[in-house]
């Protein structure tokens, strides 16, 4: 309808101009929101008869087909365009009826015949006078004597036929019938015959020869005339050249042909929905886009809902109430889904406008319908695609940053670069591309734009707090969102990195556990030398303490190896399964809902926090409550009970309920298995730390321990950290039964004997270990006196009897059974902090036993 270049109008019974075609504003003159704004009797039409006077009855075709509800053709009349100017009509209509038989709207088509009729009137005028000698409104008038087939001819002979009135008397019937197309001789002759028979006038369309072998259209209009016996015996008619106005009616068909062809081409469909009658009609066209090509079955409501997906029933009655209801709206564009004949889904978009009564009450809604099946499989493809692209680009490892080509500052941001550099998503427009590399770093990269390189660089990166890492950057040109962009990939190497120290690491750990162990079987050995001397060095108790520390450092020392040989093969055997791994959970991450990726992006981000470590009593509580929770979700109690174990097993601990739309996920054991190896890594590498840290802590002590001298000078030491040596030392047997508790407070290191001291502090906290039987509680207090430092140890053994108190200080004096002490330690403690000007003293009870001794500052 809008490619017509014929005028074409929809009326409701009110009068109302409900639909006008673009047509519409070149032949009525008029602006199409102006037409949509009138009624057919509007004022500002202008309409009048052809001559000029009032418009009547039986001029007006809205009046005439809702009064007789029948189709009108060459209805005329004449308005005058938006300049002021006549123009000269002829309409067709027709009625459009509900199920009720009602005018529900009505159609109406347009011809501009401002043309003929000026000609028309030209001709008229022309022709008055003749008209005035002939007495006859008609062109052309012949009158036949039937009996003798004699024809008497007048008026416009000549601008007819072509021939001079003189040459066309000679024209008789035969002639005359001669002269009628032969396509047109049986019909008209059938029509004269039906009226003669009736004793009716007749009225007969025709194409007649002109004297140039032309056919021109003939409106004949005549009647019989009968004598007294009822036999015919003249025959009276007038002749009207109608061509022009058959030409255009001609036009008129054309034109709508091309509209039907132009609607086919398209693959476009024409619809309506009577609401009145609930009627449906569907144009060919649109049979044929729901797989129905030829069919011209009824449509009803209830087919229409069969043939359309059951998912876009709610969408449809959704835009629908609202149009009905919204008396601003009269029209509505949707998309949806449709059952097609080859077993398919397709997606129709349809146009429609509604029609109203004078009181809104709505009436008709028509429009059109388009097959936007692949219109639609791309844009799903293009939105699929941006999808699984912005997917990747939230969740991968590697930080994304970009930048328009042109333009020095960051236009996006992922949570990975976020994460990684240290900034936040609302700082992403203020970062600047130099603020985050290195100066070196930067010259790289400028270098790399200028030539449009592909590939991999390696630099520098800096954060937002100023630390630098290495990263491996990709620059890649991109359209992103609408404008050429620049991307920066930028892969954090630091783990590589710090992997690969780990190697080097635990290569020099094997090295030294390897001299380690060769130093162990000399210890072993110089340790049965040591106690096969035993008696003989018995007087000197620092060599019996140093036997006594001998026995454990080895074992202490073996047992953070053993830790980083077990994490070591671990990191090993996790490096062959997280490349399959990590592969599968960027495919299943990617397939997913974005709400159980953001369950897995939390997740992932509270994984460097400490893994927790329960007792079995809590494990099993929480597993408990874990398959608790999993059971009231719906979830199987096999299938609940086994994600319950694993999630406690991963050291997580309790499911938090907002992660179980995640369990429910078809790639849960992908997403645990991913999980489960990410943890593996993180314990690894804390145990391998952790170690580490201790072996450097044994191997300081030692350093500590060995590095005193008895030169007899004293030195600037600190007394806590003389104490932590030896507490390093006697590590393995403090933690198997021992509760330590350590109240230091700040004081400052003073001058004194450091390896005399050591002496004192291995002498008591072994004493108080014996008396406890390596099981009890040991205090060691340091507190910072005025002019003295208070060293406190207590231990909650059986206590010193009170008898023998006054006597642990003298030589010899020992309550250990025979070859197991000499009666030495204690006195030689007594004099070594004599020596520094200070004081021991004693307080013992059942259950409680503390030594107090004070240092003096300055000596």
């Amino acid at each position: 309808m809008n490619v017509s270049s014929t005028a074409m109008m929809i009326l409701n019974p009110s009068g109302q101009v409900r639909y006008a075609n673009p047509a519409s504003e070149s032949v009525l003159g008029v602006k199409l929101n102006d037409i949509l704004s009138r009624t057919y009797d509007s004022p500002a039409w202008r309409n009048t008869s052809l001559d000029g006077d009032f418009w009547k009855d039986e001029d007006r075709p809205f009046d005439i087909v809702l009064k007789t509800k029948k189709p009108v053709t060459d209805i005329r009349h004449a308005i005058e365009d938006s300049l002021g100017n006549k123009k000269y009509l002829s309409i067709n209509g027709s009625p459009v009826f509900n199920k009720q038989g009602e005018v529900s709207f009505l159609v109406f088509l347009i011809t501009d015949i401002t043309e003929n009729v000026l000609k028309q009137k030209t001709l008229e005028y022309n022709e008055s006078k003749y008209r005035m000698i002939t007495e006859l409104s008609l062109s052309m008038v012949y009158d036949m004597d039937i009996r003798t087939g004699e024809n008497l001819w007048g008026g416009a002979i000549q601008e007819i036929t072509g021939y001079s009135a003189d040459e066309f008397q000679k024209v008789g019937f035969l002639e005359w019938l001669d002269s009628i197309h032969p396509e047109d001789r049986e019909t008209t002759l059938k029509l004269f015959q039906d009226s003669l028979e009736n004793q009716e006038n007749f009225s007969a369309e025709y194409r007649y020869k002109t004297k140039s072998d032309h056919y021109v259209y003939i409106e004949d209009n005549g009647r019989f005339l009968f004598d007294n016996d009822g036999v015919a015996y003249r025959m009276l008619g007038a002749m009207i050249n109608r061509t022009k106005q058959m030409e255009a009616s001609i036009a008129l068909k054309e034109s709508e042909s091309r509209l039907v062809m132009a609607l086919d081409a398209a693959k476009m469909g024409i619809w309506s929905w009577d609401l009145q009658t609930r009627t449906i009609y569907w144009s060919p066209q649109t049979f044929s886009i729901y797989g129905f090509p030829g069919a011209n079955f009824a449509v009803t409501e209830e087919k229409f809902m069969e043939l359309t997906y059951k998912e876009d029933w709610d969408l449809l009655a959704s835009e629908t109430e609202l149009l009905l209801a919204d008396l601003s709206r009269s029209a509505y564009r949707v998309r949806n889904r449709i059952n097609h004949t080859d077993g398919t889904l397709h997606w129709v978009e349809a146009i429609g406008k509604l029609s109203r009564s004078k009181d809104g009450k709505p009436l008709l809604l028509m429009g059109t319908l388009l097959d936007v099946t692949d219109i639609k499989l791309s844009e799903e493809a293009l939105r699929k695609s941006d999808e699984r692209f912005e997917t990747f680009y939230q969740f991968s490892t590697e930080a994304f940053l970009i930048f328009n080509e042109n333009g020095l500052n960051a236009k996006d941001s992922n949570f990975a670069f976020q994460r990684l550099f240290g900034y936040e998503l609302e700082d992403t427009p203020n970062l600047k591309i130099r603020n985050l590399l290195t100066t070196r770093s930067l010259k790289q990269i400028r270098e790399k734009i200028g030539v449009h390189l592909a590939g991999s660089i390696e630099i520098v990166c800096k954060k937002k707090n100023g630390d630098l890492f290495p990263a491996l950057v990709s620059i890649k040109r991109f359209l992103y969102k609408e404008t050429n962009s620049i991307a920066y990939s930028i892969f954090d190497l630091s783990p590589l990195k710090e992997v690969e120290e780990l190697r080097m690491i635990n290569s020099e750990i094997r090295d030294k556990n390897r001299l380690i162990e060769k130093q162990k079987l000399e210890l072993e050995m110089a340790f049965e030398n040591l106690k096969r001397t035993q008696e003989q060095l018995i007087q000197s108790e620092k060599l019996a303490a140093l036997g006594q520390l001998i026995a454990g450092i080895a074992h202490e020392i073996n047992n953070p190896i053993g830790a980083v040989k077990a994490s070591n093969q671990n990191m090993l055997d996790w490096q062959k399964r997280y490349g399959l791994a990590s592969q599968l959970f960027r495919e299943a991450i990617l397939s997913v809902p974005i709400q159980e990726q953001k369950i897995l992006k939390t997740i992932l981000s509270n994984l460097d926090q400490p893994i927790e470590f329960y007792t079995g009593k809590e494990e099993r509580l929480r597993k408990k409550k874990n398959k608790e929770l999993f059971i009231e979700n719906g979830f199987p109690p096999a299938l609940s009970e086994e994600l319950a174990d694993i999630w406690v097993d991963l050291g997580i601990g309790e499911i938090d309920p907002s992660h179980l739309p995640l369990f429910q996920s078809h790639y849960i054991k992908v997403f645990l298995d991913y999980l489960s190896l990410e943890i593996q890594f993180r314990r690894n590498t804390r145990s391998i730390q952790l170690a580490v840290d201790r072996i450097s802590k044994i191997m300081y002590a030692l350093k500590n321990f060995s590095r005193f001298d008895a030169s007899g000078q004293k030195n600037l030491a600190s007394i806590p950290e003389t104490i932590e040596t030896v507490l390093t030392i006697y590590q393995n047997q403090l933690k198997r039964g021992i509760s330590l508790i350590k109240n230091f407070e700040p004081v400052e290191p003073i001058h004194c004997y450091p390896e005399d001291l050591l002496h004192v502090w291995t002498n008591l906290i072994y004493n108080s270990l014996q008396a406890m039987s390596f099981v009890g509680n040991l205090e060691i207090t340091v507190k910072d006196c005025p002019s003295e430092i208070l060293v406190a140890l207590k231990d909650s053994g059986p206590g010193i009897p009170k008898e023998i108190q006054s006597k642990i200080f003298e030589p010899f004096f020992t309550t250990k059974p025979p070859g197991e002490g000499s009666g030495l330690g204690l006195d030689i403690v007594n004099k070594i902090i004599k020596r520094h000007g200070g004081r021991i003293e004693l307080s013992s009870v059942p259950g409680e036993t503390i030594f107090f001794i004070y240092l003096p500052k300055n000596a």
